[in-house]
């Protein structure tokens, strides 16, 4: 199998989502050119007085129909290619694609005049296109082929070996160019050819270089964001345990397993118990949020998601039954469509944005999730009339370790990393998360607040990636290339 991919580019999933993109253009590029071939056939029969003799009308139209019939195959095989290097692959495809255009276009160009005919250009405008897809080797190779074929049958038509095919209308029969004319067209055509091929492949190259010291500048990011996630961990690990350990003996002396104590210390202890808590939980979401900055594993799998609800809510009902809370689940979808996620993670967003709202909400209140469709993404609502968000809060809401200014934070414990964490995953999922307060539950002095999720029906994980390219999905196994 020939090799065509550069090493650099065997872990590179843009470098491969570039190949098929140029692939899908090249072929919806040659669906044009069939019809503008056969346009000029036409037209040019019609409205310029070519006066195209039987066997170029025939040709011309028989080349027509065979480029639209090995693009129509190419079209129809292009989903099924991967991007394996040691395989066929999108590479090799082009490399096909590149090879027939050019036999095509030399018989276009040959019934068309050869030296006279005015689409001989076409054949820059192919090595340019080669230049920024295959390797500058293989470019420069065909660019020599067609050279010596160009010229070769221009000598063969000089001397009648071959027939001759001229425009009637914007030449004569009569061939006025002298051989020099004709040596030093090939010389100059040959030329133009492989300064296009040099230019292009000279640009391409330092474009793929320019890739590769941003991909290794991201790397080392990458390493130095994992670093720290790591020392952060480290760190609170370490603080956390001397806090636990003050918790637990908190905890003992309020349980009077030490002895009798006052009504006012015991009231102070209390608060430090309270305070303790506080800092546990605020270490656990950091923990939480360095591991999900960490993760480079997901699972996925396929998740009803009007049932994954329906568990949640289950878990929570004791919780909201306490303050007398109506929970409604509503799905207005027209069919109960199966999301493809990760449910560990999505369970760790969902909880928490069910959690607030019931915290939030005052006795008698009511919270409504709605399951909806929205342009192909799974819209979830958590809609609640509980003490809202004050407006010049909104913008902040996300940030880690911001609390709403209306917060009594005597009152309502939390530490302002549970929306942070939920921005993260639904990010991570690529989807998009918004907020608005008053809600459409609200009162007056109730607001309320609804927070709205859009989720793809289907996620990116690290081990596939799904290429879109115009409307078109292509899955490639990541550990291949």
């Amino acid at each position: 199998m020939l090799t065509l991919v550069p090493e650099w580019a065997y872990q590179y999933g843009e470098f491969w989502r570039a190949i098929r993109i140029r692939n899908l253009w090249l072929i919806r590029l040659r669906y044009f050119a069939v019809v503008m071939l056969f346009a000029f056939v036409v037209s040019g029969d019609l409205l310029f007085n070519f006066q195209l003799t039987f066997s170029q009308i025939t040709s011309l139209i028989i080349i027509s129909f065979v480029i639209l019939l090995y693009n129509i195959l190419l079209h129809t095989t292009r989903k099924y290619v991967g991007c394996e290097p040691g395989k066929f692959n999108s590479l090799h495809l082009s490399l096909i694609q590149m090879g027939l255009d050019l036999i095509s276009l030399m018989f276009v160009v040959y019934y068309t005049g050869l030296i006279e005919s005015p689409l001989h250009l076409f054949f820059i405008f192919h090595m340019i296109i080669g230049s920024l897809i295959l390797p500058g080797s293989i470019v420069y190779f065909i660019a020599g082929i067609v050279s010596i074929t160009f010229g070769l049958l221009a000598m063969l038509q000089r001397y009648d070996i071959v027939e001759r095919h001229f425009i009637n209308g914007l030449y004569t029969n009569v061939r006025p160019q002298t051989l020099t004319y004709d040596i030093l067209f090939i010389i100059v055509f040959t030329f133009m050819l492989f300064v296009s091929v040099y230019i292009a492949e000279k640009i391409t190259r330092q474009l793929y270089k320019r890739e590769q010291q941003l991909r290794s500048t991201l790397e080392k990011l990458n390493e130095a964001e994992i670093a720290k996630q790591k020392y952060i961990m480290g760190v609170v690990h370490e603080v956390k345990t001397p806090v636990a350990a003050t918790h637990s003996i908190l905890d003992l002396v309020l349980q009077k397993f030490v002895g009798p104590i006052d009504s006012e210390v015991e009231r102070k202890l209390h608060r430090a118990k309270l305070r303790t808590e506080e800092t546990i939980s605020l270490l656990n979401d950091i923990l939480r949020i360095s591991k999900l900055k960490l993760l480079d594993v997901r699972s996925t799998e396929e998740i009803d998601i009007k049932q994954f609800l329906e568990s949640l809510i289950d878990k929570q009902m004791e919780y909201a039954k306490t303050k007398s809370i109506t929970l409604e689940l509503v799905d207005k979808r027209n069919q109960n469509r199966k999301i493809r996620s990760d449910a560990v993670l999505l369970e760790l967003a969902v909880s928490n944005l069910l959690t607030n709202a019931i915290k939030y909400v005052k006795q008698n209140g009511i919270i409504e999730i709605v399951i909806d469709d929205n342009n192909e993404m799974l819209s979830l609502e958590f809609c609640d009339n509980g003490i809202g968000i004050p407006k010049e809060s909104l913008p902040k809401i996300f940030n880690q370790f911001y609390r709403a200014s209306n917060i009594d934070k005597a009152k309502y414990e939390g530490t302002g990393m549970g929306l942070a964490i939920v921005k993260e995953i639904v990010e991570m999922f690529g989807g998009e998360i918004s907020v608005i307060s008053p809600s459409r539950l609200g009162t007056e002095n109730n607001p309320g607040t609804a927070f709205k999720i859009s989720l793809q029906y289907r996620f990116k994980s690290n081990k596939y990636d799904i290429f879109e390219v115009n409307n078109e999905e292509y899955l490639s196994n990541k550990n291949s290339f």
